[in-house]
């Protein structure tokens, strides 16, 4: 049940992977535009307009409830940073969407945690809490690291290290978001 399921994952990964690397997907505007707070709700309102279509390809491709939910939640994070980037493409632009899309993968990291949590039983719940308190703390290490790394004695220092920094923080968010979905499609293969 699981290969068959890693597999569909992955294709299903590889289409949104593809989606935004289509050119005709977006166009950046002519100049870096501030994305405020309506205009984020608008960028969301303008992604959840997509979720019907992308809902009824996922279905044609046989993908269960779970697959669905996942790659719709991943779709709208994703698609979220494209547009944000897309609109305001100066550094301290894309610095703000990559934190903002990390927010969004962390709200998902919790979703899919506490669904984790709900199907483990008795005292195998307390071996998540603890993996995610010792994550939490490499984390947080690790961007540490980053920091330092960044700065000009090490990487020469420039806007650039800021974006790295944002960036190295969003891989690990949406790493820990994946492994989380994964060990939740893991523990639910039998149901």
């Amino acid at each position: 049940m699981l290969a068959k399921r890693l597999p569909n994952m992955k294709i299903i990964l590889i289409i949104i992977g593809l989606l935004f690397q289509s050119p005709t997907f977006s166009q950046p505007a002519a100049s870096p535009v501030e994305v405020t707070a309506a205009i984020q709700t608008k960028i969301k309102q303008d992604i959840e307009k997509q979720i019907p279509t992308l809902r009824l390809k996922l279905e044609a491709r046989k993908a269960n409830a779970t697959e669905i939910d996942f790659t719709l939640d991943t779709f709208r994070v994703e698609r979220f940073m494209t547009k944000w980037i897309d609109l305001d493409y100066s550094d301290p632009g894309m610095r703000s969407g990559i934190y903002a899309t990390a927010n969004l993968y962390d709200s998902l990291l919790n979703k899919y945690y506490r669904k984790l949590l709900a199907v483990l039983k008795g005292d195998d719940k307390k071996n998540l809490v603890q993996a995610q308190k010792l994550w939490l703390s490499f984390r947080d290490s690790e961007l540490k690291l980053v920091e330092l790394i960044s700065k000009a004695q090490y990487s020469g220092g420039g806007t650039i290290q800021q974006l790295t920094e944002a960036s190295e923080y969003l891989s690990l968010i949406k790493g820990r978001t994946i492994t989380l979905f994964n060990h939740y499609t893991r523990a639910t293969q039998s149901e």
